[in-house]
Order: structure tokens, then sequence, then C-alpha cells
């Protein structure tokens, strides 16, 4: 069974109580902030003039996020400096020219014309650093004010680190794009906190995100009770939103919507040079052929899926040393709760977990 941490109070509690119950991981946490901060420092000794301007959004447009990282630097006695460059390593990263990619991610949301039982649904594998394997979690968080949600995160990391769903059963996943148009904004794992903690449904949701700088590397996808969904792209200075009349959207690691697609940034090896498009066609592929057959054992066989390197859903470490799918997670809005795999899904169990227990 996944660790789950239980969190409540206003930000910076909510920071100390995360950090004193993943105290135990402490050294792994600062094995992973130095591994991130040693290839950061091969690529750009100098980042410095990035920090302070990330620093300045952060603490105007997201000050919980802040307070958030300054209970758990306080809690597990980790060097501020440090983890704060850390935690905008994703930033930094689409600041560094010739970088590659190491983050990955497939996800999609189908409404009830798509489900066995009308029921709404959204999944994700989740592709990222395999040093994240052992630091993989659940999070209950009660808020002193707005919703109450459920996400999987990362021990040491702050907000919404990959995806969550709320008490309203407003669910919402994250993808990583590599973009030509990135700058000073909001991190989307504390975009999705906020999404979470505020909203209840798609439509505000997707009113929000507008009103915030973004640091413009990636994708948003939610699904809400009512089965309405919709993918936000997210460049830096323009941003799209994707729907659909099928009955599902899916969403990998590029831009395709007209206002965003000539931003994206193929930053892939070679070898993986069209594996975010495989994915999609894959998963589109699949979702259009499914009609009124998807539900939770569906899905977890097709997040579960292999063949060829730039079509597979689950990718192994066979495919990409520095990112593979360490879990999949499938939310189910009308129930407020989830399944998860914490691990590679074509060999870990699903564990169902309910927001409310």
């Amino acid at each position: 069974m996944i660790r789950v941490l239980n969190l409540s109070g206003d930000a910076r509690s909510i920071g100390r109580q995360h950090g004193a119950q993943v105290a135990y991981l402490r050294s792994q946490i600062q094995n992973s902030i130095q591994t991130r901060l040693t290839k950061l420092r091969e690529n750009d000794p100098d980042f410095s003039p990035f920090i302070k301007e990330i620093r300045d959004v952060w603490q105007e447009y997201a000050p919980d996020t802040m307070e958030m990282l300054r209970g758990m630097a306080e809690t597990l006695e980790l060097d501020w400096g440090e983890y704060f460059t850390y935690t905008a390593a994703s930033y930094l990263e689409s600041c560094i020219k010739n970088k590659k990619s190491e983050d990955g991610c497939s996800s999609w949301a189908a409404n009830g014309k798509m489900t066995r039982d009308g029921a709404p649904l959204l999944s994700k594998n989740r592709d990222y650093h395999p040093d994240h394997q052992p630091l993989q979690c659940l999070a209950r968080v009660k808020p002193d004010h707005g919703n109450s949600f459920l996400c999987l995160t990362s021990a040491g990391s702050p907000g919404v680190f990959s995806s969550g769903i709320n008490s309203q059963g407003l669910a919402v996943v994250d993808t990583h794009v590599s973009s030509k148009d990135v700058g000073a904004g909001i991190a989307r794992y504390s975009l999705e906190m906020d999404i979470l903690q505020n909203f209840a449904t798609v439509k505000e949701a997707i009113e929000f995100l507008p009103t915030r700088p973004h640091i413009g590397d990636g994708t948003l996808t939610l699904i809400d009770v009512f089965g309405d969904m919709a993918t936000f792209e997210i460049a830096h200075s323009v941003q799209a939103v994707r729907q659909s009349a099928e009955g599902f959207i899916v969403s990998t690691n590029h831009f395709s919507a007209p206002e965003t697609q000539s931003l994206w940034l193929d930053r892939e090896p070679e070898h993986l040079k069209g594996n975010s498009q495989g994915r999609r066609k894959q998963l589109e592929k699949s979702l259009a052929e499914a009609k009124g057959q998807i539900d939770v054992a569906w899905a977890q066989a097709l997040m579960s899926g292999h063949g060829d390197p730039l079509s597979a859903v689950c990718r192994h470490a066979e495919l990409d040393a520095h990112s593979q799918t360490i879990s999949c997670v499938i939310y189910l809005p009308k129930q407020s709760a989830m399944y998860v795999a914490n691990g590679l899904p074509c060999q870990t169990p699903f564990d169902y977990v309910r927001l409310n227990e």
C-alpha cells in the first residue's frame, strides 16, 4: 500500500506536517535535491537571476506555496536556498538551451458517453525521475479554507506534485512539455493545488487559469463530476483550451492547439523522437474504439500497454533510464476516489483510495 500523508490547517502547518511525516526519508530527499542541482549546475552554473525572478512571482501569486515550502524546509532542516532551487528546477531546466527532455507522462479523460457506467474518469501514467519512486506518496489535505483534496505527490515536494481530486469531484493531472516560450510564472503543482482547493467545476478552473502568470512548460487536463473536461495547454505568453466532442481527450508531452503548437520544443533524444505523438495516437485510437466499454479495468489495461518504443504507454527503464513510469492513477470524480499503482502499472497492483476514509 502506498504511504498516505494526512495534512491540515494553514499552508505553513501543512508544510510542517508533510515534513514531519516524511522525516524518515530525509536522506533520500537530500539525495534527490543534490542530484537535480548537480545536473542544473553542469548546464548553467549561474542561474541566480532566474531564481530571484521566480521567487518574486511566487511570493506575489502563490504565497501559500511559499509558506508550504518554508514549513517543509524548517521541519526537514533543509538549506533554504538549495531547497527552493530544487522546487523551481523545472523552470530552471526550461531556461537551459540544448537540455534533453527527461519528463514525460501520458494522460486522458473520458466522460459518460464513453464509459460503461456513464461516470467520468481521468487517468495518468506518471513518467518521472526514477529517484522519486521511493519518495512517491499520497496526501489527504484539509486546508483551513476551501475544499479538501487527495493527491499523488512526492515526499519533500509541495502543492499537488502530479495530480489530484477534491471533495467536489473535480480532478486534475499535469504533463510536462518542453517549450520555446518560457518565463517566470507559477509552477503547475501550485496551480493544481489552487484549482483543487478553490473550485468545483472545469468551467471555474478554466476561467481562473488565465489570471495567473505561467512558466509555460506543460498541460493540465481536468474533468468534473458532470463529465465536463478540458486540457489547458500552457506556454508562457499564450495559453489554449482544448475540448472535445468525442467524449474523451488526451494529453502527452507536446502542444497541439493552434495557438500553442508552434511553441513546442522537441528536446527528445534521437532514439525517442516522436514518442509523445506516438503515445497520444495510441491512446486516442484505443479510446475511439472503446465507446461504452471504458471502465477501471479497461483503463488499467490501457495504461499497462507496451508495444514499440514510440507508442508504449507504460515506459520501462530500458526505453529511457532518466524517465520511466513510476505510477498510474485513475480518478473517479463521482466517488472523490482513485485507483493508484505505486510503480509500473503492468506489474503493480492497484489500490483503491477514497478522499474520505
